[in-house]
């Protein structure tokens, strides 16, 4: 790996420590949705219908996988290559930024759909199984700094 610049290292930083702070928000808001979700879900002890949510919890993890497929879409190298090439190291930075938050937002959809699901069956066991699934989705996809730092020293020269 060779060096960066120190104007695409000043860069780097910046755009990382804003895109961990908004996904370290992300993620203490569906926390806080699962806590909210549990203690109001615990004081209703009465379901609300006896229905099967069998399609919401595909719903979940169709949302879930495909989180995990887009990551690999949108970390190709031949993308990031294109991307770098057309809109230089401060556009593969911008795009590094919004593919991380578009991967975290869907986590945090997971989690709501977790609510939603919560809040019709009335079983609290729902939500913490969705928040389970929606950590599980932040903790894979979120930005590490090795690799962001690792592609704009590849692509620097490009």
């Amino acid at each position: 790996m060779s060096e960066i610049s120190a104007e695409n290292l000043a860069r780097l930083n910046g755009h990382y420590r804003s895109t961990v702070l908004i996904v370290a928000g992300q993620i203490l808001m569906a926390l806080i949705l699962g806590f909210v979700s549990v203690t109001g879900i615990v004081r209703n002890e009465n379901p609300k219908t006896d229905t099967d949510f069998t399609s919401f919890w595909v719903a979940v993890l169709f949302v879930a996988v495909g989180s995990l497929l887009l990551r690999r879409l949108f970390f190709n190298w031949e993308r990031l290559r294109n991307i770098a090439l057309l809109r230089g190291i401060a556009g593969l930075l911008g795009n590094l930024r919004v593919n991380s938050l578009i991967l975290s937002s869907m986590a945090e959809i997971v989690a709501l759909m977790g609510a939603v699901i919560a809040y019709l069956s009335g079983n609290a066991v729902d939500m913490i199984r969705a928040l389970a699934v929606s950590l599980v989705v932040f903790l894979v996809n979120f930005p590490r700094r090795n690799v962001w730092k690792k592609i704009v020293s590849n692509l620097e020269k490009v």
